[in-house]
């Protein structure tokens, strides 16, 4: 009786501490210090809303976040920005989506996810051999990483990862041109 009665008291004790919220209330936005991870929906409407800037606004930022990937103030802000723009294909924002979870910069620690994100920011078009170099060392410092790691991972895990990610990657984009419309 003792043992249900302490189960119980466990499984309701986390509904005491969360309040209550009214029917189509929104959470609170979210802080520089979340570090939960993105959703599908999420996810599509930072591609719609990081799709509606210019082409120049999404490369000033993304820049912006390349060069100072890690002594930002707004690493969620720029968690979510890079994602936006790297479902829709921006190498940089790869890169710092890649780095972002390599250091758990705005989103929990995921090197798997790292290294998917630097090895779709290599298929891109990187046209700064500079730049190119840098994400291949990047790539290359996560796998080195990975495989210091029990279970270590084959080189078909990592590719499965990649290909996992790049299916994502185009079920979100039909999902975002549908919901754009």
């Amino acid at each position: 009786m003792l043992k249900q009665l302490l189960v119980a008291t466990l499984l309701a004790l986390p509904f005491v501490f969360i309040p209550p919220r009214a029917a189509g209330q929104q959470p609170a936005p979210a802080s520089e210090d979340t570090k939960a991870r993105l959703n599908k929906k999420e996810i599509i409407d930072l591609m719609i809303s990081v799709g509606r800037m210019s082409q120049k606004e999404q490369d000033s930022k993304a820049d912006l976040i390349w060069k100072d990937p890690s002594g930002s103030k707004t690493p969620r802000s720029d968690f979510m920005f890079c994602a936006g723009l790297a479902y829709l294909g921006n190498f940089k924002a790869q890169a710092c989506l890649g780095n972002a979870f390599e250091k758990g910069l705005g989103i929990v620690e995921d090197l798997f996810e790292a290294y998917a994100w630097y090895a779709l920011a290599l298929e891109g078009s990187i046209t700064d051999k500079t730049a190119e170099q840098q994400v291949q060392a990047d790539k290359e410092r996560v796998i080195q990483k990975l495989r210091s790691s029990y279970p270590a991972p084959n080189d078909d895990d990592l590719d499965d990862m990649v290909k996992a990610q790049m299916n994502r990657i185009m079920q979100y984009r039909e999902e975002m041109e549908k919901a754009a419309k």
